[in-house]
């Protein structure tokens, strides 16, 4: 019996398919079937398969004249004997584990689907990465299966419509006859949601079975030269569908949500001028308003920056668009710094660099792997500072080891007072000319320490920025739940060269992107000491107002986008403790720490980082919210009546404010939904006047028609009379 058809269309595909093919040989599951649909391909992948074909008898070749993918999987669908169908793309591959864990996921929640997530892998870099968009847990039920209407206002939002993260029960599929559009790109959209929205049992693992290719120009996906609107067709036909079934009104707002990510999406896709320019023309006066995006304030849409996208399109020109677009600076590429050397000579005599300092709490299973990594960085002339924070674990004897074999590490043992304690520890007995904090579960670059501290003394910096990678130390277990760390300490904003901390600030700002770790911080020690900068002690997230501060007095800062970190992801750490009541209220006591900083250096004086300061305030506010928005009020309660009174009602108040009843507020949401009224009523006349020119042309053509027609007869009649 086969238990699931893979099912892969292939159109010139043979760079890839032997990985691909490969990597569905080698599933734990045994009963498949791999079924190539091939799409007319020019190249030598029909002969690969065919070599496949002869070794395993469980792969066979379809053949068709080339119609795209969407046609390639109804083909191949056809052909299909599995319980369950998966659809897969030639130029991507799997892990081995995928079909058996969805497979039995399936069967265990009698369900018509089951998604997995994914990770990207960049062919030109080689790097993984795993975007939390093909599927967002944060949207999804934790108990399995549910209905798509359990989730109604989510659903398109909360997945992918990409076909290679699910696994359909084939019965669900034909007996309701959902087929792929015959579109050359967004063939699978119409598909997928129209099947996830009737589905009645949904179920989901949380792992990245699917290793997706980007950077590939050969993919449809990732050609722009020519003009393309499938994407709306795709959003179009899907609307009517559900409206077809009487459910949209239920997915409307997921729906309106999904079109509008999707068409900025492509529109941003496009580096084709005038491809750019039609495409602006027609979301602005016809495609937002059949896909009812218009007619909706700020609240309704789910990324706020996408309303002040589509804001920005409806009351600016397409070429003014293009315009502003164009001069948006490019990711500043990283530094690889296996490949860099330093550029001075560092005198080796003897005087402290850099003071690494090291919180240390029963760490025993990474501590080595964390000192070994700072022990043999080329900067030799450093100090390693280890504070133990009352450990009762083998910690305190491998720091003890550790300081006999290395006359550099210095142990300050305490009791437990958390991390902030400690850190503050460290800095009081450094003596380095730079400090650099270095958490004990994770390790940093063998040349991290040379490159920073010849980078800062080149530019006699107060502090110079740099990024992490992360990396799971169990990932099974781990990345269920926090895959978002992944790629979270990139920033793509144009930070180039040295500038004031408060500049730097109001960029972080502007693009979201202030991440205040302090361990991604090399700070001169001078700096810390004569301004008094210290970590808030008892505070969870504590690097918030230590780099709030930081910036708002430096003034030679830099960020370098260069990976010299790594970031361990693990259970029980502090990073990737459970969300909750605690950490709301931990996010009320930055939002009170950055009030403070705020009037002890006079914000308000600096226009810009006042303005800055106050978008970031909001932004923490609402994630102290955000902690809490799913529990009940009594609940809340609970926790609010262990604080004492003052600080309870506080944290009550802000918690409780409604940003809609403000004066400001309602007049924002007025203008924003007279601005969107203004503009549905314009596509309106517009879509009036085209049917009314549509009309008045048809009727021409007839009109002249009829005039044929009576004018043959005559002509005929003439000639029989002469």
């Amino acid at each position: 019996m086969v238990k699931v058809s893979a099912i892969i269309p292939v159109y010139n595909a043979e760079k890839y398919i032997e990985q691909c093919i490969g990597s569905l040989l080698q599933q734990t599951l045994g009963e498949i079937e791999i079924i190539c649909v091939d799409d007319g391909s020019s190249d030598n992948s029909v002969e690969i398969i065919n070599d496949f074909c002869k070794k395993d008898s469980r792969i066979s070749l379809v053949r068709q004249k080339n119609s795209y993918a969407g046609v390639a999987r109804n083909t191949g669908l056809k052909y299909a004997k599995g319980k369950y169908v998966v659809f897969l793309d030639a130029d991507d591959f799997f892990a081995p584990d995928m079909l058996l864990s969805m497979y039995e996921k399936a069967e265990s929640d009698h369900a018509q689907i089951c998604i997995c997530s994914a990770k990207n892998f960049n062919e030109k870099t080689g790097e993984y990465t795993w975007p939390a968009h093909y599927l967002n847990t944060d949207f999804l039920p934790a108990e399995t299966p549910f209905s798509a209407a359990e989730i109604s206002r989510r659903i398109f939002n909360a997945v992918s419509p990409a076909p290679w993260t699910k696994l359909f029960r084939k019965d669900y599929i034909v007996d309701n006859g959902f087929q792929f559009q015959p579109l050359k790109k967004t063939n699978d959209l119409f598909f997928v949601y129209t099947a996830l929205a009737c589905a009645e049992r949904i179920t989901y693992i949380n792992k990245p079975f699917v290793n997706y290719r980007i950077e590939n120009s050969s993919s449809l996906q990732g050609t722009t030269a020519e003009l393309s609107t499938d994407f709306y067709k795709a959003l179009f036909a899907l609307k009517e569908e559900l409206q077809k079934k009487k459910i949209f009104t239920a997915f409307e707002q997921s729906f309106v949500n999904r079109s509008l990510s999707t068409c900025l999406y492509a529109l941003n896709k496009i580096t084709n001028k005038e491809n750019y320019l039609s495409v602006a023309d027609f979301l602005r006066d016809s495609f937002f308003y059949h896909l009812d995006v218009l007619g909706h304030s700020r609240g309704y849409f789910y990324n706020k920056s996408d309303f002040e996208k589509l804001a920005e399109i409806l009351e600016s020109t397409s070429a003014a668009l293009w315009d502003s677009r164009a001069v948006v600076p490019a990711e500043k590429p990283k530094v690889d710094i296996s490949k860099w050397e330093c550029p001075v000579e560092i005198a080796n005599d003897g005087i402290v660099k850099v003071s690494v300092i090291i919180p240390v709490y029963n760490v025993e299973l990474y501590l080595n792997e964390c000192v070994d990594s700072v022990i043999n960085n080329t900067l030799k002339d450093i100090e390693i500072i280890c504070v133990d924070d009352g450990s009762t674990d083998r910690s305190s004897e491998i720091l003890a080891q550790y300081e006999k074999a290395d006359s550099r590490i210095v142990v300050i043992r305490k009791e437990n007072g958390g991390l902030s304690s400690a850190r503050n520890a460290g800095v009081a007995a450094a003596t380095g000319e730079y400090i650099v904090f270095l958490d004990s579960d994770d390790y940093i670059e063998p040349k991290a320490l040379e490159y920073l501290y010849a980078e800062a003394k080149k530019d006699n910096l107060d502090q110079l920025f740099f990024i992490a990678k992360s990396f799971y130390d169990k990932e099974d277990c781990v990345a269920d739940q926090f895959d978002k760390y992944y790629s979270y300490y990139a920033r793509k904003a144009d930070y180039n060269g040295v500038m004031t901390g408060r500049k730097m600030f109001v960029i972080m700002s502007e693009n979201a992107e202030f991440k205040p770790s302090a361990c991604l911080q090399l700070i001169k020690r001078s700096f810390l000491t004569e301004n008094g900068i210290q970590f808030i002690k008892g505070l969870i997230y504590e690097d918030n107002p230590f780099t709030m501060e930081c910036l708002s007095l430096s003034q030679r800062v830099r960020f370098e986008n260069i990976e010299l970190y790594n970031r361990r992801l693990r259970e029980n750490s502090i990073i990737t403790t459970a969300a909750g009541v605690r950490s709301s209220y931990n996010y009320y006591l930055i939002v009170k720490a950055f009030q403070k900083l705020a009037a002890k250096h006079s914000f308000h004086e600096d226009t810009e980082f006042y303005k800055a300061f106050l978008l970031q305030l909001e932004r923490t506010y609402k994630l102290s919210r955000n902690f809490v928005k799913d529990l009940s009020i009594d609940e809340l309660l609970e926790y609010i009546y262990t604080l004492p009174e003052d600080v309870g009602t506080d944290y009550y108040i802000l918690l409780s404010r409604d940003y809609g009843n403000n004066e400001i507020s309602k007049q924002t949401i007025a203008d924003e939904k007279a601005l969107m009224d203004r503009h549905k009523e314009r596509c309106r006349m517009l879509n009036a006047s085209a049917k009314v020119q549509e009309k008045d042309s048809f009727i021409k053509k007839m009109k002249k028609m009829i005039k044929l027609i009576l004018r043959k007869p005559v002509k005929i009649l003439q000639s029989v009379l002469d």
